[in-house]
């Protein structure tokens, strides 16, 4: 099978991507019902009741919009890159997990205060809403990865 067929498919999927216009989201976890719209130029708004719902609504939207650059950068900085894309990248994998960054970030995290914790587990609470209930991203087919493979 050839690769050309699905990176011709995801060029142009990404260049007729559009934003969603306004979209109100109640989930669990949240406080209250938010939004999130989208000026002329693409740049969301998100409205929330609380510092926790907008930290969750932009989880939500970011993995919406990028959740495979979101999990191509989470597995290059913990050196897991390669569960992607197999032995090549081996060799960062085990330099970058050598360096800590991975261990260093869950450090600074046990370290922050109670609130900023709550706001980044809102963030993430966010994004896994969005994982539930949609499809993952077409980069994912160009791989062929499904998603038992992914999440």
């Amino acid at each position: 099978m050839t690769k050309r067929p699905l990176v011709t498919a995801l060029v142009v999927a990404l260049l007729g991507a559009s934003p969603l216009s306004a979209q109100t989201i109640t989930a669990p976890g949240l406080k209250a019902p938010g939004s999130i719209s989208y000026d002329a130029e693409g740049v969301p708004t998100v409205l929330a009741a609380s510092d926790e719902d907008a930290a969750y609504l932009l989880g939500y939207g970011h993995a919406r919009d990028r959740f495979f650059q979101m999990d191509y950068l989470r597995r290059v900085g913990s050196g897991t890159y390669a569960e992607l894309v197999g032995a090549a990248a081996l060799a960062n994998d085990v330099q970058l997990r050598t360096l800590g960054i991975r261990r260093s970030a869950w450090e600074t995290y046990a370290a922050t205060n109670p609130k900023l914790r709550g706001i980044a587990t809102a963030y993430a609470n966010g994004v896994n809403a969005w994982l539930r209930t949609n499809p993952l991203p077409v980069e994912y087919a160009a791989l062929e990865l499904d998603r038992k493979s992914v999440v």
